[in-house]
């Protein structure tokens, strides 16, 4: 083949969607690099660190601010975090790396960089975490804070450091952090935000490790985590909490402090559409009463917190698959249209001190419906990963820490 047909064929491969979609993605940040290639680096980080730190005077202000307000400044410090990602310089393989690990999935640094955007999970754990750290310094000097699976922009604590150093709250001396990811990619997206934003100071180390096997040296004040999808599956975060709560000091925090797992039967209809026609965006605020009403809830599936992440029992079944027993629930009896629901399953986060992120608030909470879970009717074509129960049935959930994450409900 000679050199014309090469380039042909390459030509051709960029057809495919997926690798076109890339490709889109390649020029586009180039292009963007390009514009503000007429700014020094130092114009740049200013630029940077300001996004930052007016997302976080938004979010820790005591007075209400209008959701395309802080829509606009998230937007803002995102699209500068994405500049500092793309003089990371990751290649293609490292920004789209993504895997399924022991524990669960390791998403790539191109899809998680989008949780910066996510307003009102950073908002329920930046108030939180802002509150725990006042909590700790009233009575020690100084607070050292593990987060783990932070990704590449580390979106819940890097903002805030930000706010305590132009604001001068919190020194590097009260404030020591340790950012811990097993994704070579997110590693290096990292080092050059916390560079570019000059937060080196506050960082004791950033850490390419599995936070499932990892060993800080140091005693923990704050475990700091979010690793997990809509419906509590896919990701570590128990498996991750589970390992790292042995390294918190004897009064050491987790944020969150506690997430409830829960289940609901709903019409599918009335939940995910009709509830939110008039809504401008999805928000615990905004859910429909009607809706709400309308719902049958089927209580707590599980509860994770420091308490209970100590004392879980694990079971370990063939090929080395580990689970945890969840809650046993008696399914209502008197629903008539219980044939006609879905189970949906979502998180209410508690992040410390009153603060949290509710139903719908995020990705994180949005209610996760499952399609495979019957009762009082059958599908009709019978899977094995159907489960079919009826009215009055007693249901032990379990959840799986293997693989993919998730709820498998056994009928007793």
């Amino acid at each position: 083949m000679n050199s014309h047909d090469s380039q042909s064929t390459a030509s051709l491969e960029y057809a495919v969607p997926q690798i076109d979609e890339l490709l889109k993605h390649s020029i586009r940040t180039q292009l963007e690099s390009l514009l503000k290639a007429k700014l020094t680096t130092g114009q740049r980080q200013l630029l940077l660190q300001k996004s930052f730190v007016d997302a976080m005077t938004l979010v820790l202000s005591d007075t209400k601010i209008e959701h395309s307000t802080l829509l606009k400044a998230f937007e803002a410090m995102y699209d500068q975090a994405v500049q500092s990602m793309a003089l990371a310089q990751l290649s293609e393989e490292l920004l789209t790396k993504q895997y399924v690990s022991a524990s669960g999935l390791i998403m790539s640094p191109h899809n998680c960089k989008h949780t910066i955007k996510d307003v009102y999970r950073i908002q329920g754990y930046a108030r939180g975490l802002d509150r725990a750290i006042h909590s700790k310094l009233k009575h020690n000097d100084s607070v050292t804070i593990l987060y783990p699976a932070c990704g590449p922009f580390a979106p819940l604590l890097l903002p805030l450091l930000s706010y305590y150093k132009e604001s001068k709250k919190f020194t590097n001396k009260q404030v020591k952090v340790i950012l811990v990811d097993v994704h070579p990619g997110a590693i290096l997206a990292l080092t050059q935000l916390v560079e570019d934003l000059q937060l080196s100071e506050y960082i004791l180390r950033i850490e390419e490790a599995d936070a499932t096997e990892y060993k800080p040296s140091e005693s923990i004040d704050i475990l700091v985590l979010e690793a997990m999808q809509h419906g509590f599956t896919k990701e570590g975060q128990l498996s991750i909490a589970k390992h790292l709560v042995q390294f918190l000091t004897i009064d050491g925090l987790m944020i969150p402090q506690n997430v409830s797992v829960r289940g609901m039967m709903v019409v599918g209809e009335t939940e995910f559409n009709q509830q939110w026609k008039q809504a401008q965006y999805s928000h615990s605020l905004n859910v429909n009463n009607d809706a709400q009403q309308d719902r049958v809830e089927l209580g707590e599936i599980l509860s994770i917190n420091k308490s209970t992440l100590l004392n879980m029992q694990e079971l370990e079944l063939q090929d080395g698959v580990k689970v945890i027993p969840a809650s046993k629930i008696k399914l209502p009896s008197s629903v008539k249209d219980m044939g006609k629901r879905i189970l949906a399953i979502y998180a209410h986060i508690d992040t410390f001190a009153d603060e949290g992120v509710e139903q719908y608030d995020s990705g994180v909470t949005h209610p996760r419906p499952d399609m495979t879970f019957y009762i009082d009717a059958k599908p009709k074509d019978i899977e094995h990963t159907h489960f079919v129960a009826h009215s009055g049935d007693m249901v032990q959930f379990y959840y799986q820490l293997s693989g993919l994450p998730g709820f498998v409900p056994v009928k007793l």
